[in-house]
């Protein structure tokens, strides 16, 4: 690709020259006769010209090539900067960091086959591990563990770790990459074809060059040695698609590939991992198991979190301690088994509030003997026996029968929704920069729009299916100049093409207007032919322009790209702008001048605000985006028009990109490559469900109620039957998705109720009495009641 690239350069280069020299002989050959031109004269400046590019071009190809040589050390120092300060960013100002327990399983064939037992260690030692590792096709690792166990952070810490070794040359520079960004169509290429592994190392190069902001050329160079650090093997295919066809297809091009990477580091849930049958899925790979954290680390952390901020004083975790020793399989000890959840708990109770908490409320709420209580009140009240034989029981045996029951589920539920709910309230409290304009309640609400993103992705494969579990499978990738349709999807398409559509017409009119069909039309042409590109382009749905990332400094000599990006549409809207309006003012002027100096101020001033007035317009060239901005083309339009919608709407921040860049320095959004994403799934999820609760609830516990009045209202028997079964039908149809934004508690809820419902409908045309309609009358009410207090307490 890249000697393709250098070949197009060179034959474009040589068209020019050669255009070049034909227009000098043509141009000299007519001045002879003249005696404008000395012939010698024009030979020695043409050779004089040639000497001084050449002069100038050796010390920048030699500049070039002495950056390429130190190719490896310049990206490692951008990985070192880089991830740096992500994963500061995610640790906090405490810079806690919480040690975590992993089961390092070597690879097959090792000289210490079989799994080793469970080490307590930091992080970082993982990494001397992997340096550890020996093997002919290279060093391999799959990091697995559960939901919240660290994977994501510990692929940053080990990326960081393995570029400090990279000084020491015991590895090649590591580069962390998420897999979630991968959209190639593999469904078109094999496995083990050439195909695969060019659309692969294109993949790495674009990513690694706009990630940590180096030349494609640069990163070509040092890829091949570097080792692989690939996060979110689950997350490659859909959240619930047990075929998991992309994330096969990577493993069997790292499986048997000829080109493939020997270097490699996957992250990956443990139950997708284990789903894919091989004994080793990630062929000659060990496996670090990381482990659920124990309670007496979990207190630990917390304790060094307090002795951070609260001056020392861990007395107000003593319940909480003492709870998780008692019952360490209660739903509060799972759900305080994983970092993610305790850095919840340690946003959640550290930050200084206007009201603070005390941690002993979640002992209170959702401890063991509050537990034990929903349990009893659940199952003992209409059983004889229950007293006798419960009070016989001993405390571990009562805590047996009730950690595997579905009240427990249901406060685990309760427990993270909890959480969850706090997290905003909390960062916004300890964040860095507070700004009075952001309070917690349009946090909120914009950060579920956001979420609300995921959908866009899965919008044309869910046309036909418009279910909320199909739009729900993908994670948000917040990437700038893919938010636009959170503005309106027809109402931004319009707005820009109507706005570009009327900067063409203007320019194009103005220009037919004033100069006509004459030879100075030409002046305008480029003009012209930029705006109505910009046009016809804006009409399109998917743009078809690309945007590059640049999140550090790089570019030409030292130059940054985003300078050189300026500059060139400075150039080109100077010059076309220029052009057009010298052509327009003269003829607006209407005057006959013999030379250019000839011609009035007004030209020279049309001249001038045309320039000026097209520097926006050159915006067509290229589209630039950072972390929350996008500049230039297509892209960059839209996203402004996007920004200008969606905050008359009052759906998001006019600005936008300074909103997402105070949330990554809250830690309530992470970067991951070359787009934010949210600080971790679950806390997608809870806001994603916030979005559509209000909007979907409602419905369904109205069409439940009116389902009810329907059957009193009837004037018979058989038009009741009738009406509850249409009743039930759109009840059913309203509460499909309930299972993916509700408590599960809600959720059996609804299911009772349409269940009852039924049967009503049933016994009404079964002819059965008066009395045991009546009756199943009665139950389907007290089923529709339960289902409305279920609902209204999981807003």
């Amino acid at each position: 690709m890249e000697a393709r690239t250098r070949g197009r350069w060179w034959r474009a280069g040589a068209v020019l020259g050669v255009a070049l020299v034909c227009a000098a002989a043509v141009s000299l050959f007519r001045s002879l006769p003249k005696g404008d031109v000395d012939p010698f004269g024009a030979v020695m400046g043409a050779l004089g010209v040639l000497l001084a590019g050449a002069g100038l071009a050796i010390p920048v190809r030699q500049y070039l090539r002495e950056r390429e040589s130190g190719a490896e050390g310049l990206l490692a120092k951008a990985v070192r900067t880089h991830e740096r300060s992500q994963y500061d960013n995610i640790l906090g100002p405490s810079r806690v960091v919480m040690p975590v327990r992993f089961r390092l399983t070597p690879p097959p064939g090792g000289p210490d086959e079989g799994p080793v037992a469970a080490v307590e260690a930091e992080w970082e030692r993982i990494a001397h591990r992997y340096l550890e590792l020996s093997g002919s096709g290279g060093r391999r690792l799959a990091v697995t563990g559960g939901p919240g166990s660290g994977k994501s952070l510990l692929a940053r810490a080990l990326t960081l770790e393995l570029a400090a070794r990279h000084a020491e040359g015991e590895c090649g520079v590591p580069v962390l990459l998420p897999l979630s960004s991968w959209s190639a169509p593999l469904e078109e290429m094999r496995p083990a074809d050439e195909d695969f592994h060019r659309a692969f190392r294109g993949w790495l190069v674009e990513q690694v060059s706009g990630t940590y902001g180096r030349s494609p050329r640069l990163v070509e160079r040092v890829i091949d040695d570097a080792v692989l650090v690939l996060d979110g093997l689950d997350e490659m295919d859909g959240r619930d698609d047990t075929v998991r066809p992309r994330a096969r297809a990577l493993l069997a091009y790292l499986r048997g590939n000829r080109r493939r990477p020997g270097n490699v580091i996957v992250t990956c849930r443990t139950r997708v991992y284990e789903s894919f049958g091989a004994p080793v899925p990630l062929a000659g790979a060990a496996r670090a198991e990381l482990l659920a954290v124990p309670a007496g680390m979990a207190l630990a952390y917390l304790r060094r979190q307090s002795a951070w901020l609260d001056g020392g004083s861990t007395d107000r975790w003593a319940p909480l301690l003492e709870d998780l020793r008692t019952a360490p399989d209660a739903p509060l000890a799972r759900e305080l088994s994983t970092p993610w959840r305790l850095t919840v708990v340690a946003h959640a109770y550290h930050a200084p509030t206007d009201e603070p908490r005390d941690p002993a409320e979640l002992v209170t709420r959702w401890g063991h003997r509050a537990l034990l209580r929903r349990f009893e009140a659940e199952y003992g009240g209409g059983e004889w026996w229950w007293p006798w034989d419960w009070d016989r029981m001993g405390l571990r045996e009562r805590l047996a029968m009730a950690v595997d029951d579905l009240v427990a589920e249901d406060m685990r539920s309760e427990v993270e929704e909890y959480l969850m709910s706090l997290y905003v309230p909390s960062a916004l409290a300890s964040h860095p920069r507070p700004r009075r304009r952001y309070d917690a309640d349009r946090v909120h609400a914009w950060l579920a729009l956001l979420a609300r993103h995921r959908e866009i992705d899965g919008y044309r494969q869910a046309r036909l299916t418009p279910s909320l579990y199909t739009l729900s499978v993908t994670r948000a990738d917040l990437a700038p100049h893919r938010l636009w349709p959170l503005g309106g999807r027809r109402l931004v398409r319009a707005v820009d093409a109507a706005l570009a559509s009327a900067v063409a017409l203007s320019v194009t009119g103005l220009a037919l207007a004033t100069v006509g069909l004459s030879v100075d039309l030409v002046l305008c042409f480029l003009l012209v032919l930029a705006t109505w590109l910009s046009a016809a382009e804006s009409w399109r749905h998917d743009l078809i322009r690309g945007v590059r990332h640049i999140s550090a400094p790089g570019g030409l000599l030292g130059i940054p790209d985003r300078h050189l990006t300026g500059i060139h549409r400075l150039v080109f809207g100077a010059w076309a702008g220029g052009s057009y309006g010298l052509a327009v003012g003269y003829h607006v002027v209407g005057v006959e001048v013999s030379a250019p100096a000839d011609l009035p101020r007004s030209v020279w001033g049309a001249m001038a605000v045309g320039a000026v007035l097209a520097v926006p317009l050159a915006d067509s060239l290229s589209s630039v985006e950072t972390w929350s901005t996008v500049k230039g083309a297509a892209h960059g339009r839209r996203h402004r028009v996007f920004l200008v919608c969606a905050a008359l709407r009052r759906r998001l921040p006019l600005r936008l990109g300074s909103f997402l860049d105070w949330a990554h320095e809250g830690g309530l959004l992470r970067v991951d490559g070359t787009s934010y994403r949210f600080r971790h799934d679950e806390f997608e999820q809870y806001l994603w469900r916030r979005y559509w609760r209000p909007r979907l609830v409602p419905a369904a516990v109205d069409a439940a109620r009116q389902t009810l009045r329907d059957g009193d209202e009837a004037p018979d028997r058989g038009v009741a039957a009738r009406r509850i079964r249409r009743g039930v039908r759109d009840f059913a149809e309203r509460s499909a998705d309930l299972f993916l934004i509700c408590p599960d508690s809600v959720v059996r809820a609804a299911r009772a109720a349409e269940e009852e419902l039924t049967s009503w409908a049933a016994r009404l045309d079964s002819g059965a009495g008066p009395s045991e309609v009546a009756g199943q009358r009665r139950r389907a009410r007290q089923a529709v009641r339960r289902f409305r207090e279920a609902a209204e307490g999981a807003r």
